[in-house]
């Protein structure tokens, strides 16, 4: 079951802000991860809370990928939420087939991928005789030949009557384990008797296992916006702060047009995206060379060099695997502390035994700090640390402002609150008190990121401004509010205009009024 999001927005009200609720200064980093696992839903997001629970849903680490792998980084670094999207490649569902009479009816796993087994049984026990119901049980076992139990789904009274409210059809598509497949048998199914008496109820095993499908490709990870698939499954979450493509295992990269798309993606959503680095970038030159070929310029996307290697067995990953996870976590925990006074560095610490897979010298290293590639720098006895605080920006013209990464990540936030804190303004009556609510509510929010060191000057009014810009009644209301926030220097503001439309709502920047000013 995913977890309401609402419940880890901290501190403040926050499941029905309106103009009596303060808007929360702070809120639980949500970090996304897109990719194989062993098993568990395909295309729909779920939010987990730590790595057993992750387990639980989608199975631990095994041969699919690197998805299991970073998250278990993003909880082992601090991360608290993570939302998991599963997505495959012609991957298909084991059966298992129930003797009725003659015929039978056959079952299908929910989910398909080949680390699910499932076993079922059928009994008659506490129904009147002379009935077509019946009882099923249900369990997903741990692993082939084991007798662990992982899940277990119990259906009293079934039906084989489609006028009966217990019909086989209407119950089971309630189960999280089975599906049915095929034509119903025309008698119910036979019950699973032991041998002997006294015996344990046998169980009916999987006829075909599944199979976890192919290598994903770049269509499989960025799906469908139209039937909310791969990425855009996302759009099923109210909030996304961070997305997080694992690299492929088969030491393959995605293309650019998976990066495009995600960046766009994270655009949009107002997140970030951390893309790996691709398996070419084996040394600073040919990191800084990729980067540069390959076109990946955004202030929505930061990346990191090198991949990182368990201390304990470097040999296992000659290559390294990828630190995305662990990324997403530090900055977690950094968002969670956040005070928004920084040194111009990440300066972050990785734990739990992972080290660089490769040494980038101090020299090489500033280069790539420069040229927006974050990096993981070896500090002994202290581990190492990820430095440089840059997004993927480009390094000329009005990008330059975002190539600080938390000042990117710090206006995104602002941005997103103040969508989800206000729109309750285009509810309310807007009567003569109700511009100085809405007003009121948001220089209280923004002033207290002021008092945190968000914002550049030395009194609010420098470093901030909210204005109602317009208001439109009738059948489609439109709100109009205006926000500006000075980040390099007092008093030089770039504009927003928070838009609240019947549909939806959204934030866009305004241009400048001359090229001396900045531009969102």
């Amino acid at each position: 079951m995913a977890l309401d999001i609402s419940d880890f927005t901290a501190p403040g009200p926050s499941r029905s802000a309106d103009a009596n609720h303060s808007i929360p200064p702070l809120a639980e980093t949500i970090a996304a991860f897109i990719g194989r696992t062993s098993r568990g839903p395909i295309n729909d997001p779920l939010i987990v809370s730590s790595f057993e629970d992750y387990r639980r849903n989608f199975g631990g680490h095994g041969s699919c990928g690197f998805l299991s792998v970073a998250v278990h980084q993003f909880f082992q670094h601090g991360g608290r939420l993570a939302a998991i999207v599963r997505v495959a490649n012609n991957a298909t569902r084991a059966t298992l087939n129930l003797p009725a009479g003659e015929q039978q009816l056959r079952l299908y796993s929910r989910e398909p991928g080949g680390h699910t087994v499932l076993r079922a049984s059928v009994d008659y026990d506490g129904l009147p005789e002379n009935t077509d119901r019946f009882n099923l049980a249900v369990q997903r076992l741990a692993r082939p030949g084991s007798h662990l139990v992982e899940d277990q789904e119990l259906f009293r009274a079934l039906s084989m009557d489609d006028s009966d409210d217990r019909f086989v059809v209407d119950v089971l598509r309630s189960s999280a384990l089975i599906q049915l497949g095929g034509p119903l048998p025309e008698t119910r199914p036979d019950a699973t008797r032991p041998e002997h008496p006294g015996q344990p109820l046998p169980y009916v095993g999987l006829e075909t296992s599944g199979d976890d499908g192919d290598e994903l490709t770049d269509y499989d990870v960025i799906g469908s916006n139209d039937e909310r698939t791969g990425l855009f499954a996302l759009d099923d979450l109210p909030r996304v702060d961070l997305v997080n493509i694992p690299l492929l295992p088969s030491g393959s990269d995605l293309s650019s047009t998976t990066f495009l798309a995600a960046e766009r993606y994270c655009a949009r959503r107002k997140a970030t995206l951390i893309w790996d680095p691709p398996w070419t970038w084996t040394s600073a030159e040919t990191a800084l060379l990729g980067l540069r070929s390959a076109g990946y310029a955004s202030p929505n996307a930061m990346t990191y060099f090198p991949r990182v290697s368990p201390a304990a067995s470097p040999e296992r990953y000659p290559q390294g695997v990828p630190a995305g996870g662990a990324v997403a976590g530090l900055l977690a925990t950094m968002d969670r502390a956040r005070d928004w006074h920084v040194d111009g560095e990440l300066h972050d610490q990785l734990r739990v035994g992972l080290v660089p897979q490769s040494t980038v010298e101090a020299r090489s290293a500033r280069v790539l700090t420069r040229r927006g590639i974050n990096v993981f720098s070896a500090r002994p006895p202290h581990g190492a640390l990820l430095l440089g605080n840059v997004s993927m920006a480009s390094t000329s013209g009005v990008s330059r402002l975002w190539q600080r990464l938390d000042r990117r990540r710090m206006v995104a936030f602002v941005l997103k609150s103040l969508e989800r804190h206000t729109r309750w303004a285009l509810r309310a009556p807007w009567d003569r008190a109700f511009e100085q609510r809405l007003i009121g509510q948001v220089n209280v929010f923004l002033n207290g990121l002021f008092d945190r060191g968000a914002f550049a000057g030395r009194r609010p009014e420098q470093a901030f401004f909210v204005k109602l810009q317009a208001a439109v009644q009738g059948e489609q209301r439109e709100l109009v509010m205006r926000v500006g926030l000075a980040l390099e220097r007092p008093s030089e503001f770039l504009e927003y205009d928070i838009v609240h439309e019947t549909s939806f709502s959204h934030a866009r920047p305004v241009p400048p009024q001359s090229a001396a000013q900045l531009a969102g």
